[in-house]
């Protein structure tokens, strides 16, 4: 069987080219170097990209009691091939026949989830500084204002009871939480407001200001 092939979606991408970051930051690290998701190696966030790009069933069928031994199974089958093989597998991207090789789809599923998972491999290595971190384009800045307004800053507010507004020179600001609820004010560029919003606030180069 040959190797699997680079995905590059039917046209470029702010998910595409996220994920060709990803896997340089996966790359650029050891199987069982930490990230910011709690308790995961660089392993477990690489599985996770596999089984979320091909065989999303397990996310949940490993949960059931009647297919759960199987699914795990399956999970463990995907891992057994080590680290490289799992990074080679993001890299390779979905099955042809998934609705995310499509532009906008992929974009709206994964511009958000490549970026956050990339920043969760590069912040949490060893002399990480935040002064430090990566440049990004102007498109995928833009494209993370516009969906994280409709979904990690929405569920911040939620999570922490909280009227929030999201304040981004150059993009703009956004409101989100119940009207009687406190007011506060996150500062910072879009990258930084989503990586706050996402419950990585300890990584993040934001102000806050107490209404």
């Amino acid at each position: 069987m040959g190797c699997p092939r680079p995905y590059s979606g039917v046209m470029t991408s702010t998910a595409s080219q996220e994920r060709k970051a990803m896997v340089s930051a996966l790359r650029s690290v050891t199987a069982d170097a930490p990230t910011l998701c709690k308790g995961w190696s660089a392993q477990d966030l690489a599985l996770h990209i596999v089984v979320r790009d091909s065989r999303p069933d397990l996310m949940v069928g490993r949960r059931l009691p009647l297919v759960g031994p199987k699914a795990r199974a399956a999970l463990q089958n995907l891992a057994s091939g080590g680290y490289d093989a799992s990074v080679d597998r993001v890299a390779a991207g979905p099955p042809p026949y998934f609705p995310q090789i499509l532009k906008p789809v992929d974009d709206a599923m994964n511009t958000l989830e490549y970026y956050i998972h990339t920043e969760d491999v590069l912040r949490a290595q060893p002399g990480f500084e935040l002064s430090h971190r990566r440049e990004i384009s102007e498109e995928l800045r833009k494209r993370i204002w516009q969906h994280a307004s409709l979904t990690f800053f929405v569920m911040a507010a939620r999570k922490q009871n909280r009227r929030i507004t999201f304040f981004s020179p150059g993009y703009g600001a956004t409101t989100r939480g119940p009207a009687a609820a406190p007011l506060m004010m996150v500062h910072g560029t879009p990258e930084e407001l989503t990586l706050w919003a996402s419950g990585r606030a300890a990584h993040a180069q934001v102000d806050i200001t107490e209404a």
